[in-house]
């Protein structure tokens, strides 16, 4: 019975009183419940076997776990879920059950509400078989065919119209043991008596959806009327040995639970099972090209590929797998069967992606106004980080022409969360200019974080460097002359008395 419910209580047939809810089954059925014309049933008969699941949902929601005030009220005496569980009571049902109330329970720890972990001993106590749904009760053939990760599978309750074969191989190699189909889905199904059969060798149970509408209306609103068009639905078109129906993914009012669960376990004809006590040989079926709306799907792809980017982005995180954990949650809150609200749900997916775009912007180079750089000195980097958490990054800059001489050597450094931090990069200017210098951060294993940014540096060489090295030249010049000219006058003088000896011979 899904959480979302409506309001109206109009009437309600009280649960959690089995003899009032028994006298009213028995007054259902003394009223024509079986179909006209059909002959009633009796022990000796082999009965059909009819499976119900019944879901135990949260609403939808776009993020987060259940918050406490949230739990109060679906736990409550007369909360959605409480009403739900009080509805099936011992009768032998199987319970699809959300794992996200159970999660959202625990994560609360003291805080959470006495009715919440009242409502939790109830369900581990209760007698019925179960199996987890996806956490949120996510839609598997949507995850599937938009390309996100399955977790392990046990049991997979598709939505009706959405699998194909090429989902259930994919549920098979996830672990999956049993998927639960629509009987819509099959284009093959030799043996429609059994509800039990396989396509590909994966076992499937096969949901009627006939059988399964009808069991929504009788609980809607019990009468003979509705009991009796359930009754004849899973009849069918003759004999069948087992019949499974499912309910607990719409949002409906179901007053009459307990009444029609009560009126079904008196029916001679029928016997209640769990989906494991169905049992009996199983003929291959197939299934159709079922697939998600292609508008459906083309927008939760988005969910799946902002999950993915910031799933690689939480790389540079201290805890990456908090940013990693909530991004995943997220991505199966929107995958909820329980959406039906097509604007609303495309509101929280447009929503999601921004807070992606947000979160992946949120490690980022800060903006740097045009720098002077004289000669030899160093160029700032500042990063700003915005998380909640600590990061490093790996830092580097380029200069875009040979005007400029960087030390390219990578920096990696620490931010605190909340907090901007610089680094310098040793520069020395080789001619005038300006020249535009990039940095990029990356994590440690190379991934880009943000884009790039640009800065401007006005590089000046500086006149000092030019002026000494000239007045240098210009002084060993003078001294290598001057070396020379004394070479030269002492070889004159030398010279001049080596000519006066021999004009006096």
């Amino acid at each position: 019975m899904p959480a979302h419910r409506a309001d109206g209580r109009a009437g309600r047939v009280a649960t959690g009183r089995a003899a009032a809810s028994g006298l009213a089954a028995l007054a259902l059925l003394t009223a024509g419940a079986i179909p006209a014309g059909a002959a009633a049933p009796t022990a000796t008969e082999t009965p059909t076997r009819l499976a119900i699941v019944v879901a135990l949902a949260a609403p939808p929601r776009a993020s987060g776990l259940i918050p406490a005030d949230e739990l109060a009220a679906l736990t409550a005496d007369d909360g959605a879920l409480a009403e739900a569980l009080e509805s099936v009571g011992a009768e032998r049902v199987t319970l699809a059950v959300d794992p996200l109330i159970a999660a959202s329970v625990n994560a609360l720890g003291a805080d959470a509400p006495a009715s919440a972990l009242a409502w939790t001993t109830r369900l581990d106590r209760a007698p019925q078989d179960r199996f987890p749904l996806l956490t949120a009760d996510a839609d598997p053939t949507l995850l599937r065919q938009a390309g996100a990760a399955l977790p392990a599978l046990g049991t997979v309750w598709t939505t009706p119209g959405t699998t194909s074969a090429a989902d259930v191989a994919a549920f098979a190699a996830a672990g999956a043991a049993r998927v639960l189909v629509a009987d819509g889905d099959l284009v093959e199904w030799p043996d429609p008596a059994s509800a039990l059969a396989a396509v590909d060798g994966v076992g499937i149970a096969v949901v009627d959806t006939a059988t399964s509408a009808a069991l929504v209306a009788a609980a809607a609103q019990p009468s003979s009327a509705t009991l009796g068009a359930l009754r004849a639905a899973i009849a069918g078109d003759g004999d069948r040995g087992s019949v499974v129906a499912a309910v607990g993914r719409d949002v409906v009012d179901w007053p009459g639970l307990a009444t029609v669960l009560s009126a079904l376990g008196g029916d001679l004809g029928l016997q209640l099972v769990g989906l494991d006590q169905l049992s009996g040989a199983t003929s291959e079926a197939a299934l159709g090209d079922g697939a998600q709306p292609a508008p459906r799907l083309d927008a939760f792809r988005s969910v799946v590929a902002a999950e993915t980017a910031d799933a690689a982005f939480a790389a540079i995180a201290a805890d990456p797998a908090a940013i990693r954990d909530e991004r995943r949650l997220r991505t199966l809150l929107l995958a909820s069967a329980g959406w039906h609200d097509a604007a609303a749900w495309q509101e929280a997916v447009a929503t999601a992606v921004e807070d992606s775009r947000t979160l992946r912007s949120s490690v980022r180079i800060a903006e740097a106004d045009s720098l002077f750089l004289a000669d030899r000195s160093s160029i700032p980097v500042a990063i700003s980080n915005d998380l909640d958490q600590a990061v490093t990054v790996v830092v580097t800059a380029r200069a875009a022409d040979g005007r400029l001489d960087i030390d390219d050597a990578p920096v990696t450094v620490e931010v605190p969360a909340g907090a901007r931090t610089s680094v310098s990069f040793a520069a020395s200017a080789v001619s005038n200019g300006t020249v535009a210098v990039t940095a990029r951060l990356t994590s440690v294993d190379g991934m880009p974080i943000g884009a790039p940014a640009v800065a401007a540096v006005n590089v000046q060489a500086g006149w000092e460097t030019p002026i000494a090295a000239g007045g240098a030249g210009v002084l060993l010049l003078m001294v290598v002359l001057g070396i020379v000219r004394t070479v030269r006058r002492r070889r004159r003088a030398g010279a001049e008395p080596e000519a006066e000896a021999s004009a006096d011979e």
